[in-house]
């Protein structure tokens, strides 16, 4: 597979500004890096989930400066392109990253070959990104296998963490129905405060 091939996006642009020449790192992206790094060491396989396509693209460059090889996984792939993805980041031992949205993450598919999976960035709904995570966790898996997410502390990242654990309550029933209408009006004040 040529790296044509595992780049989705477009040759365009979508920012305003030459993001590799003006490429400043995150404290969120530095750490990826470090916890990819320790693991590259190893072989082992990676699955980078984030919600923001946009901030796929922006991943691609650390990972090429870095010299991962990575491949990518998002909604723009259609059926025949999904499965060629899938199939050489299993088999080829070269690519040890991939680069998912989360959506595309969570519909159907077997990433067993990751052991490590990295949720950049939070989804109101915590079924979303369970649903993205347990594509490594399937019938199948022989390695251990270690989710992280990166939250970065005062942002609207923190509120949503803590509406996802209320929702997570509400799943498991352990709020009353009245409860649950104030904390939908609860969880909206909170995000937008």
């Amino acid at each position: 597979m040529s790296k044509q091939d595992l780049i989705t996006a477009p040759t365009d642009s979508r920012f305003q500004i030459d993001v590799d020449k003006n490429w400043v790192e995150s404290s969120k992206i530095s750490a990826l890096l470090q916890e990819l790094e320790v693991l590259r060491s190893s072989g082992a396989k990676s699955i980078v989930f984030s919600q923001w396509t946009a901030f796929l693209d922006l991943l691609q460059i650390p990972l090429s400066r870095n010299n991962f090889s990575f491949a990518r996984l998002d909604g723009t792939l259609n059926l025949q392109q999904r499965e060629k993805v899938i199939k050489e980041f299993s088999e080829d031992r070269g690519i040890l990253v991939l680069l998912m949205s989360l959506k595309a993450g969570g519909v159907g598919i077997n990433l067993t070959a990751a052991s490590s999976a990295f949720v950049m960035d939070p989804w109101w709904n915590p079924a979303v990104e369970e649903q993205a995570v347990m594509r490594i966790h399937r019938i199948g898996q022989t390695k251990t296998v270690s989710i992280k997410r990166f939250i970065v502390k005062g942002t609207v990242e923190e509120r949503m963490e803590a509406v996802q654990a209320r929702k997570q309550r509400m799943i498991s029933g352990a709020l009353t129905d009245q409860e649950v209408r104030t904390a939908r009006i609860e969880e909206l004040k909170m995000l937008f405060s």
